[in-house]
């Protein structure tokens, strides 16, 4: 009885664990940017740490990947709609918005996985899910807009490009709850989606010429970049579990 309700309560213990810890994670990239960091060399060193720290994880826990055909072209989807798209959108728009105002765009990432999943027919259209659509959407545009929260209207440009990473957000956890098997751990893809987002990111951030080194001892900003890529590990591999359990 016990087992079967800490099994029931578990996935909840995530989400909540997930969330608070994520939720870290909006102000450091807003603190690394101000701090002359730019984007691109953020998003970067995020994948790159991110990446070495989830691999430590493998080879200490002795986590193994089985490569399967459909491994790779997951991987990719995290790589470009998990980790890059938002990434860039996140972090071009951290100098120009609130962080708590970033934070809230990412709660449209249920709001829009149901509303993509029903015209795939992953989700069944539901009259109490499709008000909780509508009224979550409202209550995040009653937060946004008002003028003590947006003070400035050339920040709405910002924060429709932060949702637009909130929607890749809900493309990736489609794929991954429709196409990532069981026996797969989410550590091992989310390390290697991290590595892939460094493989695509790095020929962008040396031809862009900017920033490629952090500073040693880390300065503001790197403390920040060290902050966000375990806070990144950490929270990403925890959405992939969730998703997984469901």
């Amino acid at each position: 009885m016990i087992l079967k309700l800490v099994r029931s309560l578990f996935p909840w213990l995530l989400i909540m664990v997930m969330g608070i810890v994520w939720g870290l994670s909006f102000s450091l990239p807003k603190i690394a940017v101000d701090h002359g960091t730019p984007p691109l060399t953020l998003i970067v060193w995020q994948s790159l740490l991110a990446g070495f720290f989830l691999l430590g994880m493998m080879m200490f826990g002795k986590i193994k990947i089985p490569f399967e055909k459909d491994l790779l072209g997951l991987c990719l989807v995290i790589a470009v709609c998990g980790f890059i798209i938002p990434g860039v959108s996140f972090y071009y728009a951290a100098p120009h918005v609130q962080a708590g105002i970033l934070s809230i765009t990412v709660t449209l990432v249920p709001i829009l996985t149901y509303a993509i999943s029903i015209p795939f027919g992953i989700e069944k259209p539901e009259m109490k899910r499709i008000l909780g659509l509508v009224f979550g959407t409202f209550a995040i545009l009653f937060i946004v807009i008002p003028e003590n929260s947006l003070p400035k209207t050339d920040a709405i440009p910002w924060i429709l490009l932060s949702c637009l990473g909130s929607s890749f957000y809900s493309i990736e956890g489609i794929v991954i709850a429709t196409k990532m098997p069981k026996k797969i751990s989410p550590i091992g893809v989310s390390c290697i989606g991290n590595f892939l987002a460094v493989f695509f990111l790095f020929p962008l951030l040396y031809g862009s010429g900017q920033q490629t080194t952090l500073e040693w001892p880390p300065d503001t900003a790197g403390l920040a970049i060290f902050g966000i890529s375990l806070i990144s590990a950490i929270a990403y591999t925890l959405y992939l579990y969730v998703i997984k359990l469901s």
